[in-house]
């Protein structure tokens, strides 16, 4: 049986309902699937980020103008006005031209969201750019470590150590930023969300009694 979050899930995680939960809720369970985002566990993870990246599922772009990214040439932010055209968007926020870009060659359409960034706002496509941003930097690793574990991670040139929503966080965010917020929304995910039941296993089937030899030879004299 498939793992299946709910708007209810949503709003629970993040502390009230909003008009996003509904699709966003639909196009998880189209797409996280899909990305083997298919556990509790690994959900927790996911709905953690997106809910801080969001603001608690009430936004899919981001507040700022986006001028902060004007000149980025590590974002691919290369030409004037690609800051605030290509700023955050989606449940992670893919942020700058270059990432905008990347996603249009993934769906094999390379320019779809270079010429209508608006589409990662949409729910469906918030999901998916989230979901392609797990897969390719691997995301499922950290979330199925246990709670406890240490994990390497490099940061601002040195190697530390962190536990596996701190890896993911910093990962998806480039650094701290928001870090208690999402330790709290990844412990109420985690305490609400459950791998649904293994399916019954088949019935044994009952063992053929067995004959004796006096009822063998009663039966072949009997023919």
């Amino acid at each position: 049986m498939a793992f299946v979050v709910t708007a209810e899930d949503l709003a629970s995680i993040a502390g009230a309902p909003t008009r996003w939960m509904p699709e966003l809720a639909k196009w998880m369970n189209h797409y996280c699937p899909e990305y083997a985002i298919d556990t509790a566990q690994e959900y927790a993870h996911f709905l953690a980020q997106a809910c801080h990246e969001t603001d608690h599922f009430r936004v899919l772009r981001e507040y700022a103008s986006g001028k902060a990214y004007e000149g980025r040439a590590d974002l691919g932010n290369t030409r004037p006005g690609d800051g605030p055209r290509f700023k955050g968007r989606g449940i992670f926020q893919t942020t700058g031209r270059a990432n905008y870009l990347q996603l249009g060659i993934r769906i094999g359409r390379r320019d779809q969201f270079v010429n209508a960034p608006e589409l990662l706002e949409t729910p469906q496509y918030a999901v998916w750019s989230a979901c392609e941003y797990w897969r390719t930097r691997n995301l499922n690793d950290p979330a199925n470590h246990p709670d406890t574990s240490k994990l390497s991670k490099k940061y601002r040139g040195k190697v530390i150590q962190v536990s596996p929503v701190e890896y993911i966080g910093i990962t998806i965010n480039g650094g701290y930023n928001g870090m208690a917020e999402r330790k709290k929304f990844y412990a109420l995910a985690r305490k609400l969300l459950k791998d649904p039941p293994p399916p019954p296993a088949p019935p044994v089937p009952a063992p053929k009694p067995v004959e004796s030899r006096r009822g063998r030879l009663r039966r072949l004299f009997d023919r």
